[in-house]
């Protein structure tokens, strides 16, 4: 059985820490402005998302908010800042937005500093999200659009058991305005529930 829209409602309850063997997902807050400035200038990460690196802290600052803070706030998503366990500072984040409880329904995205990349630490991270968002957020389908060019993030998605559903043609714009297509790619709360991944 999995929880109703009611009680899956995020801001009737504190943000939900998550643990990992290696890992500590956080809850993001505007504490964070320093960090989300320089993690999304950092050139590997831009390139990867296809979002051009905000222009100052005070840019920062509106970006975190509205893409990360006010995603829990409005209940439309959870977004985990990515800690090493024993360390303090973030090397990435992962999450849900575009949350749609009535049909069960959201989107995934996820970012990781490239000194961690090679590691699983993005698959250990995705795995514990994606178990609370099937089981504590009663998904039953998420999402991920990742661009053609990002070959790494396609194997990692495909690895967790996301199904490629096609290509969104001229769908986005990448980091420097240029419009660019979108790779769609589905996973189910079945497929996952009878995954061997975890």
């Amino acid at each position: 059985m999995h929880p109703s829209t009611e009680e899956t409602a995020v801001t009737d309850r504190p943000f939900p820490p998550l643990q990992t063997e290696r890992l500590d997902l956080r809850e993001i807050t505007m504490d964070d402005a320093e960090w989300f400035l320089a993690h999304f200038s950092t050139p590997e990460i831009v390139h990867g998302q296809g979002f051009a690196a905000p222009a100052d802290i005070g840019a920062a600052r509106e970006q975190l908010a509205e893409y990360i803070v006010d995603l829990f706030t409005n209940g439309n998503g959870l977004r985990w800042g990515i800690r090493l366990r024993g360390d303090d500072g973030l090397v990435g984040s992962a999450g849900f937005y575009d949350w749609d409880r009535e049909v069960g329904s959201a989107e995934l995205g996820y970012d990781l500093v490239p000194a961690c990349w090679g590691q699983g630490i993005m698959t250990e991270a995705l795995t514990a999200i994606l178990d609370h968002g099937f089981g504590v957020m009663g998904l039953n389908r998420v999402q991920v659009l990742v661009m053609p060019r990002n070959e790494r993030s396609l194997r990692l998605v495909r690895r967790l058991g996301f199904v490629r559903e096609g290509v969104l043609r001229d769908h986005g714009v990448d980091e420097t305005g240029a419009v660019c297509d979108d790779v769609i790619l589905s996973l189910l709360r079945r497929e996952w529930d009878g995954a061997a991944v975890r």
